[in-house]
């Protein structure tokens, strides 16, 4: 019987969780820039420089180092985690971003501290041929590029170590909480809602989630919306429609908490996303 308990749990970890490709990009950057300020995203960044021609004028910082930029090496940072990028308009890259979660709404890499730096990493060569697929090919090759990305989000997982993910995987004991944000989650759900479903205190229900978590409800709250926020602009909600669906007093006020997200408007985000191909789908 522990042996079936056992499969049954792989089985449905494994059925649970997804990869949601957000965005990519294969070029340059449209402008110059330099981020004077770090900024986190509620997305996983995946960045491989493949020309260079400025050498160390180009790079990413974190809090901890920071990596010139080297061609053909993948730098990943971690959902959540704060990076500031420089990237000139002779730098040519490829850059995705997707959420690994470990059930829905549940990002597994969360709670990494840290940027990676990862030489020739192996699933690159398939991965450019696949971007360059003619469009008869387009639907195929989606496929197989979201499985070689899967394949390399996956095998990050060793670079950190285990406690790191024990924050998100904690979320499991809130399943009822996140499936209920999954179906209904909007701008006017609120902590104190969360404590009445699970018959808590307000004040009692924040300091245990974050005991377990290391977040708090409002971030669960925060990471549901914009996740729910990239569906709709991806699909090509406009940003007045998407302020609609998930229930914001007026766009100007989604807006604002798409900056505080981002780093940037949606109107923005949603403008550079179509200079390039529409994300691939997901796993």
């Amino acid at each position: 019987m522990p042996d079936l308990i056992s499969r049954n749990d792989i089985l449905h970890a494994g059925n649970l969780a997804r990869l949601y490709l957000r965005h990519y990009a294969k070029g340059v950057y449209p402008v110059a820039a330099l981020d004077r300020e770090r900024w986190s995203m509620p997305v996983n960044r995946l960045f491989i420089p493949l020309r260079n021609p400025n050498g160390e004028a180009n790079f990413i910082r974190d809090s901890r180092r920071t990596c010139a930029l080297k061609v053909n090496t993948l730098y990943f940072i971690p959902a959540g985690w704060k990076a500031e990028f420089r990237l000139d308009r002779e730098l040519y890259f490829l850059s995705i971003q997707n959420n690994l979660e470990v059930f829905p709404g549940v990002e597994l890499f969360s709670g990494c501290g840290r940027m990676l730096e990862i030489p020739d990493p192996p699933e690159l060569p398939e991965l450019l041929r696949l971007f360059a697929s003619p469009p008869e090919e387009l639907e195929l090759a989606a496929l197989k590029a979201a499985s070689r990305i899967y394949a390399l989000q996956t095998a990050l997982i060793d670079h950190f170590p285990p406690e790191e993910f024990r924050g998100a995987l904690a979320l499991r004991e809130y399943r009822e909480l996140t499936g209920f944000l999954e179906e209904h989650g909007s701008a006017r759900r609120r902590v104190s809602e969360l404590a009445a479903r699970m018959n808590e205190s307000r004040e009692a229900f924040s300091r245990n989630f974050r005991k377990h978590t290391g977040i708090t409800p409002k971030q669960l709250l925060d990471r549901f919306l914009i996740r729910k926020a990239f569906e709709l602009l991806n699909s090509g909600c406009s940003v007045k429609e998407t302020a609609f669906r998930l229930e914001f007093s007026n766009e100007f006020v989604f807006s604002r908490f798409f900056k505080q997200q981002m780093g940037q408007s949606p109107r923005l985000w949603q403008r550079n996303n179509g200079l390039f191909p529409a994300p691939l789908g997901s796993r």
